[in-house]
């Protein structure tokens, strides 16, 4: 699983490299919430049976490459790896859902206070270990971030999502991170409005379920 110990290394995509011409990988610019978007894949987290979006390596692929914009071909090469080695696979699968439940636990305490020094230092060692952003290409109509993907692991395959948590814990708009009101929601998100009083990841959902209960409660103890 994730390693915790910063001498543990994460285990590499492949043995040794990719096969030569793979193409470098392509990274669109950053969403800014892209990092909380990777923690509500699971979804439901106060409830018995929470959803879980993202099944298995080949999901977390198609996940990356919609969401976080990795660059299509670069998947295509990694999906065909796994293709050869899917017990290797299985396991930077198994990483990056434990990153993933990591990330959530230092997103979802520093929405309510401070996250714990070991949840802290799992993202750290995880953005130490992650590609610098520096070279941009020219993609289609914009500019992208291209990362050698000669021995990508986790913090590789990840990247983006590490780039966007570090960006939000360093920024201000830390200050605006919410987890929903609705305890079998919990997930998180910004809190984007005028007076920063927004409770629910969406109010045409769990805002209203809560308004709904709420009148609910009322009506069965005579209050209207």
């Amino acid at each position: 699983m994730l390693p915790v110990n910063p001498h543990e290394g994460w285990t590499p995509l492949v043995p040794d490299t990719m096969p030569n011409g793979s193409p470098d990988m392509l990274i669109s610019p950053l969403r800014p919430d892209l990092c909380l978007s990777y923690a509500n894949t699971l979804s439901w987290r106060g409830t018995r049976a929470p959803a879980e979006s993202l099944r298995d390596f080949a999901g977390l692929l198609g996940w990356l490459e919609r969401a976080a914009g990795m660059d299509a071909a670069a998947m295509r090469e990694v999906a065909r790896w796994s293709d050869r080695q899917p017990r290797r696979a299985a396991r930077v699968f198994a990483e990056a859902i434990g990153l993933r439940e990591a990330l959530y636990r230092v997103l979802s305490r520093l929405a309510a206070g401070t996250p714990r020094r070991r949840d802290l230092a799992m993202l750290q060692q995880a953005l130490a270990d992650a590609p610098v952003r520096r070279h941009l290409v020219e993609m289609r109509s914009a500019y992208a971030w291209r990362i050698d993907t000669s021995r990508p692991s986790v913090p590789h395959l990840l990247a983006p999502v590490l780039w966007s948590a570090g960006d939000l814990l360093a920024a201000g708009d830390r200050r605006r991170l919410r987890q929903c009101a609705n305890d079998a929601c919990r997930w998180l998100f910004i809190d984007a409005s005028r007076n920063a009083t927004r409770r629910w990841c969406d109010m045409a959902s769990c805002g209203n379920r809560a308004k709904a209960r709420r009148h609910y409660l009322k009506a069965k103890g005579g209050l209207i």
